[in-house]
């Protein structure tokens, strides 16, 4: 298994020995920590009818349960001892006033999906990613519904762990194209048709038929990263936490994740959180920002 090897990704590899940190001790205590965030989130999940649901200024919804996780993921993220800070959906304006000093950090979304966890479509996620310089170099998704945490370290691998079995998981990788079938297309029921339409459109000139399939949260990143789907596109609006961990797992499992203009996703390293519009593609081989961007 990948994790039980040599690590290969210079960046996180020099980030670990500085703090004597050892990538299998890294990944377990990871797993851990998803355990115990994913066993919350489904007990919030349970008497989610119960819960107070109120708008944040951007007017999307906050409950109790999103502040328990960030709580917890904070508190046992600092508890590794990594030194670095933590960039989460619910930090407060003074805790990350800074932030474009980090060299590296958490980016964390407690609850990614809060609207799917309210309606009760089982798809959440809790996402941390491990940003060094900006390019997100570790991602962790964990369906609570599931019990399942997907973890990705760009060069070494990806695979899917079983909650609480610790570091027994299966690798998973991207597809290769398959031209004898249809591409698949990943979006959120959410996402404005015209815009999802256009992209269909523009995938159809290429790959003829194409089919749409709804999906939630972060799980679409998942998607493409085990080969069920092809790409994700995104043209509406997100942040970074809803990005960072998925960019990571889909390199990792040999995919491609970039801007529409073809160029790697950084992170923190601009004044708006706002993540820029992206491409999750499975076929590291098909450029679909290239796609994308043709005229016509």
């Amino acid at each position: 298994m990948w994790w039980l090897q040599s690590n290969n990704n210079e960046s996180l590899r020099a980030f670990l020995k500085e703090r004597d940190v050892g990538l299998v001790t890294l990944m377990r205590s990871l797993l851990e920590i998803a355990d115990e965030a994913a066993a919350l989130a489904r007990g919030f999940y349970e008497k989610v009818d119960e819960l107070e649901v109120v708008r944040k200024g951007d007017a999307t919804p906050l409950t109790d349960a999103d502040t328990a996780l960030h709580e917890l993921l904070c508190e046992r993220l600092d508890a590794l001892s990594l030194g670095i800070p933590i960039l989460s959906e619910e930090s407060e304006g003074a805790e990350i006033v800074d932030r474009l000093t980090w060299p590296a950090c958490w980016v964390v979304d407690p609850l990614d999906g809060t609207k799917e966890f309210i309606e009760k479509t089982d798809q959440f996620t809790i996402n941390i990613a491990l940003v060094l310089d900006g390019v997100s170099e570790l991602g962790l998704i964990s369906i609570p519904c599931r019990k399942e945490h997907w973890v990705g370290i760009v060069h070494n691998g990806a695979a899917v762990f079983a909650e609480g079995d610790g570091l027994t998981g299966s690798v998973v990788k991207t597809q290769s194209r398959n031209s004898k079938r249809p591409l698949i297309m990943l979006a959120s029921h959410r996402h404005s048709p015209k815009r999802v339409q256009a992209l269909v459109d523009r995938l159809s000139l290429h790959f003829g038929d194409v089919v749409r399939r709804n999906a939630g949260s972060a799980v679409k990143f998942c998607d493409v990263a085990v080969g069920s789907a092809d790409v994700y596109p995104r043209t509406s609006a997100c942040s970074e936490w809803d990005v960072a961990a998925g960019d990571a797992l889909v390199r990792a499992a040999g995919g491609r994740v970039t801007k529409f203009d073809g160029e790697p996703i950084k992170y923190n390293q601009r004044p708006s959180l706002l993540a820029e519009s992206f491409i999750a593609g499975g076929d590291a081989r098909v450029d679909y920002a290239a796609i994308f961007s043709e005229q016509g």
